[in-house]
């Protein structure tokens, strides 16, 4: 690379893509962020729902900071405030976007299709010359469907992982038929009812999972049957049954709002037959049948057992978690983990700290967050893979990692100066 600093583009405007941004434009790097859709797009299909961590976890003091410069009479939600996504993205995100630091550098309704090297192929090697003096080479793609091509001698990709659902059926491959119904079946958390009337009431849903997602859905769905008692629900876990129920509760749990949750589902399960649970099985088939009952729905259990149960409902709802897609660097020297789909480096130093609980997770070295090809970062959710104990908090320290490998200066630290300089 030349003296000059070097051109950064980021991929994704979410949270971690906003705030990579930031920090670069704020050290005076020239920086182009890349949507495919519009800022902070994937957190608002969950608006409805509210994070466990507080608000103080969700950001940090550069962003605040240029709100406030951008803005003085704005006020960004308390610390300890529980937002929902759509208010986060109503209330910090948008206002951080139309900062004159980031507004000029964000193209929203821009797809990144493609990533290369301008004058390396994948296949070329250090003998046919360095591959970090080759820029990067962006294949782009507007809603109009017309394309075009550009450069950068960085890439931070931080796109994450909610467009890429997984499969219902067990071993985490489609189930039986799933594939051709899939447009029929919903894999994000649906807003089961906002006060009016819910297409879910009076209906048979059958959730599929047994993470935070899942227990999400079934507790606004047994909100929902106490006020309209024709409302079924059916839920499907792989796990066995646990002893206090399908949610693992958080001894002491510092995040409240988790605890609530793990504990309201757990209380459902146990009241009686409103909620038809089936711990310990998978979904074998899916099959179309008709309007009047549109699924067919085969379970079975862990020992291979053939048709459990078939279940005939309205809506199934999938809640088995999502995975990266790799397929827009696939031209570039990448290596992953074969366990997560995240970048090795970092992959190895999350499988050999795992803990019981992703606040007790610890940051990496630095140098973990470099991938196998030069200058290019997978930061956020996305470089957990399938991993699904990313924390915020966690991308943020990502970001000041990147930037003092970018900048070559490990002390780099502009969250702590900013700090230092309120306090």
């Amino acid at each position: 690379m030349s003296h000059a600093l070097p051109t950064i583009a980021v991929l994704g405007a979410g949270p971690i893509g906003l705030e990579s941004a930031l920090y670069g434009r704020f050290l005076g790097y020239e920086v182009q962020v890349y949507e495919r859709e519009e800022v902070g797009h994937h957190i608002s299909q969950w608006g409805h729902v509210h994070w466990f961590t507080p608000f103080g976890m969700n950001h940090s003091p550069l962003s605040a900071a240029a709100i406030e410069a951008q803005d003085p009479d704005r006020k960004l939600p308390g610390d300890e405030e529980q937002l929902t996504g759509g208010e986060y993205v109503d209330q910090f995100l948008r206002p951080l976007a139309r900062t004159d630091l980031l507004a000029p550098s964000i193209h929203p309704q821009m797809e990144v299709v493609s990533i290369g090297r301008v004058d390396s192929s994948k296949a070329d090697f250090g003998g046919q010359g360095q591959r970090d003096e080759s820029p990067f080479r962006l294949l782009l793609r507007d809603k109009q469907g017309q394309e075009s091509v550009a450069e950068a001698d960085v890439v931070i990709d931080a796109t994450g992982v909610y467009g890429q659902h997984r499969n219902l059926g067990r071993s985490g491959l489609p189930a039986v038929g799933e594939q051709a119904v899939a447009d029929a079946i919903n894999y994000r958390i649906p807003q089961i009812s906002n006060g009016g009337l819910s297409k879910y009431a009076g209906r048979h849903t059958l959730v599929v999972g047994g993470g935070y997602s899942a227990a999400t859905s079934i507790c606004a769905l047994a909100e929902l049957a106490e006020r309209e008692p024709d409302t079924r629900i059916t839920w499907v876990v792989r796990h066995p049954r646990g002893e206090t129920g399908p949610m693992r509760c958080v001894p002491e749990d510092p995040l409240k709002h988790r605890a609530a949750l793990s504990a309201t589902a757990n209380k459902w399960v146990g009241c009686g037959e409103m909620i038809k649970y089936f711990p310990g099985k998978s979904v074998e088939a899916v099959y179309h049948k008709d309007k009047q009952t549109p699924f067919e729905v085969v379970l079975e259990g862990r020992d291979g057992e053939k048709d459990v149960a078939r279940i005939g409902c309205d809506f199934i709802l999938g809640h088995t978690g999502f995975r990266p897609d790799c397929s827009i660097f696939e031209e570039l020297q990448v290596q992953l983990c074969h366990v997560t789909e995240g970048p090795i480096r970092l992959a190895s130093h999350l499988l050999n700290t795992r803990g019981s609980d992703c606040l007790s997770q610890t940051m990496p070295a630095t140098d973990r967050l470099q991938t196998s090809e030069p200058d290019f970062y997978i930061a956020g959710i996305k470089s957990y893979g399938r991993d699904p104990t990313f924390l915020l908090s966690i991308g943020l320290e990502q970001i000041r990692q990147i930037f003092a490998l970018i900048s070559g200066n490990p002390a780099l630290n502009i969250y702590q100066s900013i700090k230092s300089n309120f306090s």
